[in-house]
């Protein structure tokens, strides 16, 4: 029943946004850059979720991997290992995600035409 909600609530924004845009040139352009920033946004909530997934699945094998360990060595290692792998991951997330944003930015500026 949220969801419904939401989904209609949506609706009538983007309905609402498509009105405003026939009203003006000007309102035009900040229509379409409402449109741009929900794009850029959606797509940026579905690589973090895609993100946090996978970076779960990757702790708790480590976990399971840690206690296996019968000495501190070797858990020192997979911790090492774990922390580098973390730092890659994150890092490269957030080049995805300011690739997401700097296209969204690009494809909204200047004039058309």
């Amino acid at each position: 029943m949220t969801t419904m909600s939401k989904n209609s609530a949506l609706s009538d924004t983007m309905r609402s946004a498509q009105e405003f845009a026939l009203s003006g040139g000007n309102n035009q352009a900040l229509a379409k850059a409402a449109e741009s920033w929900f794009a850029a946004t959606t797509e940026c909530q579905r690589e973090m979720i895609g993100f946090v997934s996978a970076r779960l699945e990757k702790d708790a094998a480590t976990a399971r991997e840690i206690m296996t360990c019968r000495n501190p060595a070797d858990v020192a290692a997979i911790q090492s290992r774990w922390l580098e792998e973390t730092l890659r991951d994150y890092n490269a997330e957030m080049g995805k995600l300011m690739t997401i944003c700097t296209r969204s930015v690009n494809s909204g500026v200047g004039p058309k035409g």
